[in-house]
C-alpha cells in the first residue's frame, strides 16, 4: 500500500505540467521546539518537530474537484527515544486504506508522511457527493463536539488545526440557503461501519441540527446542535446520545452535551467560554486526555468540565491569550498561555505553555509541564 500512495503524490504533483490553470497548490512549513517535564524542570525531555504541509487541487471541469491533502514530519528528541514503540504508533491510520507511513526511523529520530485529504468531490445542481479521505465536520462547539461522530479530535493538539480526516462516501441535498439533508459512509481502519444522516435548517435566527445513525459498529446515536446569537453574544451547542447495540434493552448509553458562548469587544478582546457534560466519561489517564480521542463520546475525563479562553489583540501584529479548563470530579485544571507574533504577511511566531494539574484514577496528582515554541511559514 505504501508504495501505490507515493505514486500518488507524484502523480498529482506532475499534473501542473499538463493543467498549470487548473491546480491550486498551498501549505506552510513550520519548526516546533518543546519540552515537558512533571514538576522538576530538570527531569524535562526535548524535542523537535519539522512539519510541512502541502494542499492541492485540481479542477478538471466546473463539476468535478480532486484534492490531495498530505504533511511530512520529521522528528527528533527524548521522548521518541525514552517511548517502546512510538514509531509504528505515530504510523498508525485509522482509516480504511493505510496513508500514514515511516520513511525511516531511528534510535531518536522519525521521518513521516500522512495523507489527511484525498477525495473526489462532484456537484450538479443541489446535489453533492464526495468520496475519500476527507474531513466532515458536525460540531458546532468551539473546544468540545459530541455530534462531530466522524473525525474526534484533541483542543490541546494545537499544531494540527487541519484536523483528522475519514474514509467516507458523503452526499449532501441542499434544500435551501440554509437548509440540506446530509448522508455518510464512513470505514474505519478494523473495518467498523458508521453511517449517519444529518438534517440543517434556519429557525428563529438559529442554524439547527438533528443527526441519528450507528457509530463505529458499537453505538446507536441520537443528537441536535445550534448555534445563533443573543444581542452581541453567540450561542452554541450540542447534545448526543450514544447507546450500545450489545446492551439494547437497558439504560448503559452516554450523554455528552455542551453550551458555549464568545463576545468581541472592539475587534481586539475575545471572551469566549464553554462547558461540557458527560455522564459516563471514559478516559483514564493523561496520554489519553491530551491524544486525539478514540471516539466522540471519549471527550472528557470529568463528567462536568469548564473552559474559559480570552483573547487580546496587542497591537495589529501581536496578540496574546489565557485559556484554561477545570475539571470538577479530579478538582483539576489545565492552563495554555500563549503568544502569536506576525513577522510579516506570511511568518509566523508564537510561543505556547500548557500546565496540567490533574489526579488521575490509580495514580498521584499529576502536575506536567509542556513548553513549545514555533516559526511557522505559510505558502
Amino acid at each position: 500500500m505504501k508504495r501505490p500512495i507515493s505514486l500518488i503524490i507524484l502523480l498529482f504533483t506532475g499534473i501542473n505540467i499538463i493543467a498549470q490553470n487548473q491546480l491550486a497548490v498551498d501549505g506552510y512549513i513550520s519548526q516546533l521546539g518543546s519540552s515537558q517535564f512533571y514538576r522538576e524542570s530538570s527531569n524535562a525531555t526535548w524535542d523537535y518537530v519539522w512539519h510541512n504541509r502541502i494542499n492541492m487541487a485540481w479542477y478538471p471541469s466546473d463539476k468535478f474537484t480532486l484534492k490531495l491533502q498530505f504533511r511530512n514530519q520529521f522528528l527528533w528528541g527524548q521522548t521518541m527515544k525514552n517511548t517502546p514503540g512510538y514509531a509504528n504508533l505515530f504510523s498508525a491510520d485509522k482509516g480504511m486504506i493505510d496513508m500514514n507511513w515511516n520513511w525511516f526511523n531511528g534510535n531518536n529520530t522519525l521521518l513521516n508522511t500522512q495523507i489527511d485529504r484525498l477525495y473526489g468531490e462532484y456537484n450538479k445542481g443541489n446535489l453533492e457527493l464526495t468520496l475519500g479521505r476527507q474531513r466532515i465536520n458536525w460540531g458546532r462547539s468551539l473546544v468540545w463536539n459530541p455530534n462531530d461522530i466522524f473525525n474526534a479530535y484533541s483542543y490541546y493538539d494545537f499544531d494540527y488545526a487541519e484536523k483528522p480526516g475519514s474514509d467516507a462516501l458523503r452526499a449532501v441535498y441542499y434544500t435551501g440557503t440554509a437548509s440540506s439533508v446530509e448522508l455518510v459512509t464512513k470505514v474505519d481502519s478494523t473495518h467498523n461501519i458508521t453511517i449517519a444522516a444529518l438534517t440543517k435548517f434556519n429557525k428563529w435566527g438559529y442554524d439547527i441540527q438533528f443527526l441519528g445513525g450507528y457509530v463505529n459498529g458499537e453505538d446507536f446515536i441520537l443528537g441536535t446542535g445550534w448555534e445563533g446569537n443573543i444581542n452581541q453574544f453567540s450561542l452554541r451547542g450540542e447534545i448526543s446520545y450514544y447507546h450500545p447495540k450489545k446492551s439494547f434493552a437497558d439504560t448503559s448509553g452516554v450523554w455528552l452535551g455542551t453550551i458555549g458562548t464568545d463576545i468581541s469587544v472592539n475587534n481586539s478582546l475575545t471572551i469566549q467560554a464553554e462547558f461540557l457534560y458527560n455522564d459516563k466519561q471514559t478516559v483514564s489517564n493523561l496520554n489519553q486526555l491530551i491524544a486525539a480521542p478514540a471516539n466522540s463520546k471519549s471527550l472528557s475525563i470529568s463528567q462536568f468540565n469548564l473552559f474559559a479562553n480570552v483573547n487580546y489583540v496587542i497591537t495589529p501584529i501581536i496578540s496574546a491569550y489565557m485559556a484554561g479548563m477545570y475539571y470538577t470530579d479530579q478538582k483539576g485544571f489545565f492552563l495554555m498561555p500563549g503568544f502569536d507574533l506576525s513577522l510579516s504577511n506570511n511568518l509566523y511566531f508564537s510561543i505556547i505553555y500548557q500546565y496540567f494539574n490533574v489526579k488521575m484514577p490509580l495514580s498521584d496528582r499529576l502536575a506536567l509541564n509542556m513548553a513549545f515554541a514555533r516559526l511557522k511559514w505559510n505558502f
